[in-house]
């Protein structure tokens, strides 16, 4: 089943630090957001189950490190949907393709979106 389209809390880990932030994942395959001191832009998509985003984070406040310990990434991430509220994913920047991400996507109810 696909993701739907809409507001996500996402929070991230790396073996740097972890973070949270909000996702919207528009319906024209747009992808946009932020947290306390980044922001978020790219595209995502799906192929049946198989979801995948790349992004670029960019620092737009001082603020304490990033999950990549940079002030600019570029990010894919990777994961499997089976229709419910909450997405699991894996991905890496390609400035670290060695410092694994772990990104946990939890769609907002409607009237949070709002």
């Amino acid at each position: 089943m696909a993701m739907t389209p809409g507001r996500y809390s996402a929070w991230f880990k790396t073996l740097v630090r972890e973070g949270a932030g909000i996702v919207e994942l528009a319906v024209d395959g747009k992808l946009s957001g932020g947290d306390d001191t980044f922001v978020y832009d790219g595209h995502w998509s799906q192929d049946g189950e198989r979801f995948r985003a790349s992004l670029s984070a960019k620092r737009v406040v001082a603020g304490p490190p990033g999950v990549f310990g940079m002030d600019r990434v570029d990010i894919v991430v990777t994961g499997l949907s089976d229709g419910s509220a909450t997405l699991t994913c894996t991905g890496f920047a390609k400035q670290a393709p060695g410092l694994k991400l772990e990104v946990v996507l939890m769609r907002l109810g409607e009237e949070a979106a709002s």
